[in-house]
């Protein structure tokens, strides 16, 4: 509401009227695999985003407004509606810096699929490989400064409020734990044995019934507020720092990044009686259960890291040529179980691309990142990963049809994702596609909360079972 009213004011102060567009872009996929009942067989999302700005003599009012509308249908039909705000704020010069305030992104590195030190921005991961480019990165309350001479610029960043990743950790095809996974769980644990499973059975059961009549916002409530779970308090002493140092040159464009940050995911620790008792699936004495509740099932923190990094991106005749490398002393690492360690992280990245004008683009990247000291048990991740992704574009029918396709391959887990669509562009703003989701690995995605919590594959692996086609639609005014 603030940055609506500043660029009204700031419109009626311009001689120039503002400049406003609107997109509307929904996606329906259907689900082409049955392996899991409780899966939801139709998603659709509908992001919708409004973008204003206003050019004034000091500088540039600019104000985003994302909403999306998320459908998915299974066993139930769930319906959600989020309004956020987009990148919006001002930008302008004071003296000899150029300075940018409001919610903002800022993108750091040279790479798209398989970035190293893009790190000042959260991810939105709830849709996963359906989500659109503009809907992955997160903006924050952010202020930059800016100031250079010649080709050298030096930037310093400061986020106030630093904030996680938005993941769905229950409920979704593309969350952790699947539909269904939870209620099973709890369901089974009422049939466990233990000298106090004549107590704790028919609770458990009833907790059970429980989760599976529990409408689906109030499940969506709870993960939602377990993520947010010791988070440091917004009052601008926890903020993320960063500085950048670029130079450009002919043909050349490279920086060196540092920055102290903010997990975007937190490390937690599972109370090792909580851990006993799921790892044996055998319910406690009834003498310790009262110990159990002298200490939190679950101790959740929020870590700080330093890192730094560089950047370089170059031509060489018709291709472009990118690379980056980063280095942080401390990042979480996943371990079974939902519990969580610590380790310093070294990774590297390098791509090509390639275009014939507008009718042909091919890019290859790929990442290597290692562990320098991990636990001996991790999750989701090894010591070292490489992974490699692709994307290919070809327009014909003067440059109405275009073919594209994304892939991903990661060669510590032997995984890979591929998403080819055709988009036809009905009008200059409208356009229509239609493409499919693949993902395919060596085994088949986890069935069951234990498997999932104790899954020795890859990201990739855990979604094995979501090949799906889809059908979207763009407008743009």
């Amino acid at each position: 509401m603030l940055y609506a009213f500043l660029l009204c004011a700031s419109a009626f102060a311009s001689e120039r009227a503002p400049e406003v567009g609107l997109t509307i872009e929904p996606i329906v996929a259907m689900d082409t695999s049955t392996q899991n009942k409780n899966a939801d067989v139709l998603e659709s999302w509908t992001w919708i985003r409004a973008r204003a700005k206003q050019q004034t003599e000091g500088g540039q009012w600019f104000l985003g407004v994302d909403g999306e509308h998320h459908v998915r249908h299974g066993i139930d039909t769930e319906a959600i509606w989020n309004l956020h705000v987009a990148e919006s704020g001002w930008s302008g010069k004071i003296g000899q810096t150029h300075l940018r305030a409001g919610a903002l992104i800022e993108r750091w590195g040279k790479l798209d699929l398989t970035p190293v030190i893009d790190v000042l921005n959260p991810r939105d991961l709830r849709a996963g490989p359906l989500a659109t480019i503009e809907a992955l990165r997160i903006p924050v309350p952010m202020i930059t400064a800016q100031a250079g001479h010649g080709g050298f610029r030096a930037q310093a960043i400061w986020t106030p409020f630093p904030s996680s990743d938005r993941v769905t950790m229950e409920g979704s095809d593309w969350s952790l734990v699947k539909p269904g996974m939870l209620h099973q769980f709890v369901k089974d644990a009422s049939a466990w044995d233990g000298t106090s499973a004549i107590v704790l059975a028919e609770p458990l059961e009833q907790l059970a019934d429980a989760l599976n009549d529990t409408a689906p916002s109030t499940t969506r409530s709870l993960t939602q507020a377990l993520g947010g779970i010791d988070q440091p308090e917004a009052n601008g002493l926890h903020g993320n720092y960063g500085l950048r140092l670029a130079i450009e040159a002919p043909g050349v464009d490279a920086a060196l990044v540092g920055a102290n940050l903010q997990s975007s995911i937190p490390a937690t620790r599972v109370s090792p009686e909580i851990h006993t008792i799921i790892a044996q699936e055998e319910l406690p004495d009834i003498n310790d259960m009262s110990s159990l509740l002298n200490q939190p099932p679950l101790e959740t923190q929020w870590p700080r890291t330093w890192m730094t990094g560089a950047e370089v991106s170059t031509v060489a005749g018709p291709i472009g040529i990118r690379s980056e490398i980063g280095w942080w002393s401390n990042k979480v690492i996943q371990k079974p179980w939902f519990e969580s360690e610590q380790s310093p992280a070294l990774a590297a990245g390098a791509g090509i691309d390639w275009a014939h004008g507008s009718i042909l683009y091919l890019a290859l990247e790929g990442k290597w990142h290692r562990w320098l000291n991990p636990p001996q048990e991790m999750f989701l991740t090894q010591k070292d990963r490489v992974e490699a992704g692709g994307t290919a574009r070809l327009s014909v029918a003067n440059e109405t049809v275009q073919i594209q396709t994304a892939g991903l391959f990661d060669f510590a887990y032997k995984e890979w994702m591929a998403r080819p669509e055709i988009r036809w562009r009905a009008s200059d703003p409208l356009s229509i596609g239609l493409g499919a989701i693949i993902i395919q690995g060596p085994e088949d995605a986890p069935k069951t909360l234990r498997e999932t919590l104790t899954w020795t594959g890859g990201p990739l692996g855990l979604m094995t079972d979501n090949d799906s086609i889809f059908f979207s639609f763009r407008w743009i005014q």
